[in-house]
């Protein structure tokens, strides 16, 4: 019996085919020189990362499509949640309306979805997500303007010493990962970083070494946009000096703005999972009894009575931007470092 197309393979398995995925990617976004997706996007795309880099073939070898995924880690509370992101999601145009994405998107899905507390990812076609059961949620403020400040010394982080990048991963933890709940670095991770090259890193300086930084930019993805940040000062204080270089990406309104916006689409993953993180992350006030994801449903205890709700209303309660008011809960936001 003949092989059946179109299949599903990852990079790992057909590394000959990683020139031709990065080209339908590159194409899907409209990718123009000299930008590059696989600078941008170096912790997806990297060969470390290719087992999680699916494609749909067909008997050609032909790529008609690929969803890269990457997985990461949450801690709260002493537990570690693990937690995939979704990206570099393009399909062949000229086989577009013929069900290849929704092929390889619901592969992909039942692959990781027993081992996933909840899918990331990040999109501009929010009817197409919300049929697979991604709603929008998550708040992000935006903040420009404040104090005229001279811009900090330009640079990238893979040109930094071992010490100084040591620096930046201190002010990390004790600024921008303490500030908001936020995903783990691995020192691979970092590694991966210095792979984005395309990001801009601005540095301040003291007698005792770096005392700020931002990174800003990513080649194509990003542009003008500040990201993430670290200083020894307190960071509304930090983000009001920078503000006029860029428009800074915040979770929580720490300056005042009226720009605010959606900052992912999250989809859930395994119930069990997805049910013990959120009752650690409502200190246990929200126990959820069932999802229903034919009627996007959510089914919960709270106070102890039985409610439910739509489950973009019930994300977005949880996860802003309205947060249930009786809540008070850690803000998640997502350094564009990590995002895909």
């Amino acid at each position: 019996m003949g092989k059946i197309f179109p299949q599903i393979k990852t990079l790992k398995e057909k590394p000959e085919l990683f020139e031709a995925t990065l080209k339908l990617i590159e194409k899907a976004f409209q990718y123009k020189a000299p930008n590059s997706f696989k600078v941008d996007f170096a912790p997806l795309i990297d060969e470390s990362n290719h087992h999680n880099c699916f494609i749909l073939i067909d008997e050609n070898d032909n790529v008609l499509a690929h969803i890269g995924a990457k997985e990461k880690t949450l801690s709260l509370n002493e537990r570690k949640y693990p937690i995939t992101l979704l990206g570099g999601i393009a399909v062949d145009e000229s086989r577009r309306g013929e069900g290849h994405f929704q092929t390889l998107f619901n592969d992909v899905l039942a692959e990781k979805r027993a081992d996933t507390t909840f899918f990331l990812l990040w999109s501009d076609l929010e009817k197409l997500y919300n049929k697979f059961g991604f709603h929008l949620c998550g708040t992000q403020f935006e903040f420009t303007g404040g104090l005229p400040n001279p811009l900090l010394e330009k640079t990238t982080y893979q040109a930094l010493s071992s010490e100084e990048k040591a620096k930046i991963k201190s002010l990390y933890e004790s600024s921008f990962a303490k500030e908001y709940l936020t995903l783990e670095r691995s020192q691979k991770d970092w590694e991966l970083i210095e792979k984005i090259t395309a990001a801009d890193l601005y540095l301040n300086r003291s007698g005792t070494g770096i005392v700020d930084y931002y990174f800003m930019n990513k080649g194509q993805d990003l542009p003008g946009v500040i990201y993430e940040y670290g200083s020894t000062i307190p960071l509304n204080q930090f983000i009001e000096e920078i503000g006029t270089h860029g428009k800074v990406w915040m979770g929580k309104e720490l300056l005042p703005t009226e720009k605010m916006q959606y900052q992912f689409f999250l989809g859930t993953g395994d119930l069990k999972l997805f049910t013990d993180f959120i009752r650690n992350y409502t200190h246990n006030k929200i126990d959820i009894q069932n999802i229903n994801l034919m009627k996007q449903e959510v089914y919960f205890n709270f106070n102890s009575e039985l409610l439910a709700l739509d489950l973009p209303d019930f994300l977005r309660g949880i996860f802003g931007p309205g947060t249930f008011e009786e809540l008070e809960l850690p803000t998640f936001f997502l350094s564009g470092l990590d995002s895909i």
